[in-house]
């Protein structure tokens, strides 16, 4: 990777400014820790340049009082781009480094497994740093990690807490947000939470889903929106990386496009044999475009792909069929379904292919 070459984003309010010595603390701070897992494990965190412009944006932008312009940042890409690494570093910056006493950190998904994830990463990283473990308290058992010296904790919660009332959030990291069934937990996190915070910071992190009622869909649809300026919300930051209307699923541009860590964290040939599998099965082509290209997809899976059941299609010749062997399928409706009649030509002479015509109507 060559040398990152910032600019603040778009969404800076002309009354904010970028304060390069805050940003290069908070950069500084999160390459001073170490990768946990696989091939990456023990070398440096160096940002690529897509998460040192969410890092920058969000940590540099400050407004005319010093605070932080951006206190909800909505973070949306494919599977292993490594928004869960960024994610649990910039909760050890909020727990340390952000100047914040009493700070109270937490880790939120749709179940503790999932809600573990950055937490146990960001233990990881702390257990590698020999000044962060002197300065911390590791406690395992009730996934916290304590910070004496500030009376701070990070911790984590799940929608199955029996109790979520009365925080007040410094920070939130909220993994996979599409999981979400309910919109209970994210209300209950984000709404009036911070509001005796100065500068709180909810950090959404998420994969593209398939509920298009879900508040992560919600979310989704406004950080679009803020991306076009068709709806202004100055505390809100968002970086969608995703297909966007026209592009070409199975074209290679693109798969390089929505996948910003492609050739680093992910190895190309490994969305490549992804696609090959995806080519084959309608079920794999949907997940590969909603993991791998991060693509809001239909929630039904058809058992046949459409272009290929379009090819199948030709005029018929109705007299061709005249005396013919046929079995017929009659579904009736009475107000509110379709009544559907299909009939089933088998082979003919000289003919392998069975002829199926379907017809609909409304009652």
């Amino acid at each position: 990777m060559g040398a990152f070459q910032y600019t603040p984003t778009p969404l800076m309010l002309p009354t904010s400014h970028y304060d390069a010595r805050r940003a290069d603390f908070a950069v500084n701070f999160i390459q001073m820790l170490r990768h946990t897992t696989g091939e990456w494990y023990g070398k440096p965190f160096r940002l690529m340049p897509w998460q040192e412009q969410i890092v920058r944006d969000i940590f540099g932008i400050v407004d005319a009082d010093g605070y932080r312009q951006f206190r909800t940042a909505y973070v949306e890409v494919g599977k292993k781009n490594g928004k869960s690494e960024l994610a649990a570093a910039i909760a050890l910056y909020l727990l340390f480094a952000d100047g914040e006493a009493g700070a109270e950190v937490y880790s939120c998904a749709a179940d503790i497994n999932q809600a573990s994830i950055v937490f146990n990463t960001a233990r990881a990283m702390v257990e590698q740093c020999p000044d962060l473990r002197a300065l911390s308290k590791l406690v395992p058992s009730t996934k916290r990690i304590i910070f004496p010296y500030t009376n701070s904790f990070y911790r984590v919660l799940s929608s199955e807490t029996k109790s979520k009332q009365g925080f007040n959030v410094s920070g939130l990291i909220f993994d996979e947000l599409f999981a979400q069934q309910t919109r209970e937990l994210f209300d209950t996190m984000t709404k009036y939470t911070g509001d005796a915070r100065r500068q709180p910071l909810y950090f959404l992190i998420t994969t593209a889903g398939r509920d298009k009622t879900s508040i992560c869909y919600e979310i989704h649809c406004k950080a679009k929106a803020v991306m076009d300026g068709t709806k202004i919300d100055p505390s809100f930051y968002p970086a969608v990386f995703g297909i966007e209307e026209g592009d070409d699923w199975k074209d290679e541009a693109v798969w390089r496009r929505v996948n910003p860590s492609i050739g680093v964290t992910i190895p190309f040939e490994t969305v490549r044999a992804a696609y090959e599998q995806a080519k084959q099965n309608p079920a794999e082509e949907m997940h590969f475009r909603q993991f791998r290209l991060n693509e809001w997809c239909n929630a039904d899976i058809r058992w046949m792909p459409m272009d290929k059941w379009g090819a199948l299609g030709e005029d018929i010749d109705w007299e061709e069929y005249e005396g013919r062997d046929c079995c017929c399928g009659l579904d009736l409706s009475s107000t509110g379904d379709l009544t559907a009649l299909v009939l089933v030509f088998p082979p003919g002479s000289g003919d392998m292919k069975y002829t199926v015509l379907p017809f609909f109507w409304l009652p």
